[in-house]
């Protein structure tokens, strides 16, 4: 959105689905490769800003090909935070006002733990979650073998 705020209408469209196709790519050098095409139409239309908001933006624009390919499904939107907020704007509307803060927080808090009843469990399951939070490094979704102390050992010491 950011980049497509710094475009002309007439341009939006296209380079919304250009967009999307780099973040469907399979490999993140099939990506950064559509991204320097896309960079270099957007350079000879004069579209500098768009430029510089792309590039400002590219790591955290690929931070899920840092993760299990299986969930890049739910990394790649935002879906769960604006559903949830939609629900709790809904129901917090129809109360109005709270007559104090620690009231407001509550019904909050109640809503966000109800609504995360219907939230999908990540793909994968709980051992690739398990490997993520053990520092498991992946590499284009597929994670990859750590080499063990004594090969990291020989490969500083050459």
């Amino acid at each position: 959105m950011n980049i497509l705020d710094k475009l002309p209408k007439r341009m939006q469209k296209r380079v919304r689905s250009q967009l999307y196709k780099i973040y469907q790519a399979p490999t993140r050098r099939e990506c950064e490769a559509m991204r320097d095409e896309l960079l270099d139409w957007l350079g000879s239309e004069k579209q500098l800003a768009a430029q510089e908001t792309l590039l400002r933006d590219w790591e955290s624009f690929v931070t899920f090909y840092d993760f299990p390919a299986e969930h890049w499904r739910h990394l790649r939107t935002t879906n769960p935070i604006e559903s949830v907020f939609a629900g709790v704007g809904l129901r917090t509307d129809v109360t109005k006002r709270s007559r104090n803060r620690e009231n407001a927080l509550y019904l909050v808090f109640k809503l966000i733990q109800r609504l995360s009843r219907n939230w999908y469990a990540l793909n994968g399951g709980p051992i690739l979650t398990q490997a993520v939070l053990a520092g498991a490094l992946f590499k284009d979704g597929v994670m990859q073998p750590r080499p063990d102390r004594a090969e990291a050992k020989e490969v500083v010491a050459a």
